[in-house]
């Protein structure tokens, strides 16, 4: 008998977080499942449906908590191996990869690796170099499979970690297409006039770089009568309406209530349960990041029809936009692919620059933005979740 424990340290609305509910999914048509949290934090509306065992164990605030916590979360995890009977343990994001390798008994270990250990920022301090130098090396070579979500993190892990080649594989993350046009068709509150919309979603957070778009958004309107929307929540929120309005730009900010007008030159949305509505309405879609894993908002907005700009940054983007491409390096200059565009790191005021006149460029000629949408559509079909659920039926079956 198959019985498959799933564990994340928390659910809330990353993109590791919506595979692991896609996994809850599915996997539990096909076997006994167990979902298990390290704790009930930031649980969204939707996932009150799910049956999951929490450990019960919070976030330490210093070293020595964090020491504590863990042997805690190893302890009862592998007290629920046990008594389930556990055959497949999948463990999603780092702290819960460590607790799902330190607590085996008998069963298969696999860990999903969702994002780029060599260029992640915020893997910093002593804590950071403990996880690079020992945990990373030493704790990842004991399980049975380390799953990637891109073909560079595989690269990566195999290149600077010297992990075995068998060890390692590549499953891209997967997408529903006809559920998320279908939510696309919802109505949604937004004010209309003939304006472009510049749009992007995610976490309001240092990986996504979106300081630097606003800069860029900036720069576009000098030029340009257009919007920027911001779909998504966190922790640099109030940094973010600070930039805007030091650049003189009005901002709509949904969580302050502020009445919704044509009026506004940045309009942050936060967080949506269903940003498809929205996403269809823009022009242009913006993806500023510093490094990602496999970034599903990308292809969301690809699903969506709407044409796109990203950064090529570490892992991710130009896999999905131009994976015949080869070079190692992010790219110095704005690169035009058939699926989109991937411009340089938005991290200098030259590359701000680049960003900045190929919107322009791009938002003057819809034929070209029209064609880029239909072929990024046609692109994102590669990632269609039936073709994924046959990945993960197989890594469970062999």
């Amino acid at each position: 008998m198959t019985n498959i424990l799933l564990v994340i340290p928390n659910l809330g609305s990353g993109g590791a977080q919506r595979v692991f509910r896609q996994q809850y999914d599915f996997y539990s048509q096909h076997f006994n499942l167990v979902a298990c949290v390290f704790n009930k934090d930031n649980l969204v509306q939707a996932d009150s449906n799910l049956n999951l065992i929490s450990l019960n164990v919070p976030a330490g605030d210093n070293l020595i908590t964090k020491a504590v916590y863990f042997v805690q979360r190893i302890s009862r995890l592998r007290a629920i191996k046990r008594k389930h009977k556990i055959t497949h343990s999948i463990s999603h994001l780092e702290g819960a990869d460590y607790v799902n390798i330190l607590s085996v008994r008998t069963e298969k270990v696999i860990c999903w690796i969702h994002g780029t250990k060599k260029f992640d920022n915020e893997i910093s301090g002593l804590l950071g170099w403990i996880r690079r130098r020992v945990f990373i090396p030493n704790l990842y070579i004991r399980s049975d499979h380390l799953i990637c979500v891109s073909e560079g993190i595989r690269k990566e892990l195999q290149r600077d970690y010297k992990f075995k080649p068998e060890l390692l594989a590549v499953i891209h993350n997967g997408f529903n297409a006809d559920e998320i046009l279908q939510q696309a068709k919802n109505q949604v509150n937004f004010p209309h006039n003939q304006l472009p919309v510049l749009i992007t979603h995610g976490r309001l957070a240092h990986q996504k770089n979106l300081l630097a778009l606003i800069s860029i958004f900036a720069k576009v309107k000098r030029n340009l009568k257009c919007r920027l929307v911001i779909i998504g929540d966190g922790e640099l929120r109030d940094r973010l309406v600070d930039q805007a309005t030091s650049l003189g730009l009005v901002s709509y900010k949904r969580w302050q209530g502020d009445l919704l007008s044509p009026e506004y030159d940045v309009y942050f949305m936060g967080y949506q349960s269903n940003p498809y509505p929205l996403l269809t309405r823009g022009s242009l879609y913006l993806m500023t990041s510093l490094w990602e894993g496999f970034p599903l908002a990308l292809c969301e907005a690809m699903i969506c029809g709407v044409p796109v700009m990203a950064s090529d940054c570490f892992t991710g983007p130009r896999e999905i936009l131009a994976p015949e491409l080869n070079t190692k390096q992010p790219t110095a200059i704005p690169i035009v692919t058939s699926n989109g565009m991937l411009m340089p790191l938005a991290n200098s005021l030259a590359s701000i620059d680049f960003w900045s006149d190929e919107i322009c460029k791009l938002l003057n000629d819809e034929s070209k933005r029209t064609l880029m949408a239909q072929n990024a559509n046609l692109r994102s079909k590669d990632f269609d979740l039936t073709k994924i659920h046959k990945k993960w039926l197989a890594l469970i079956n062999d």
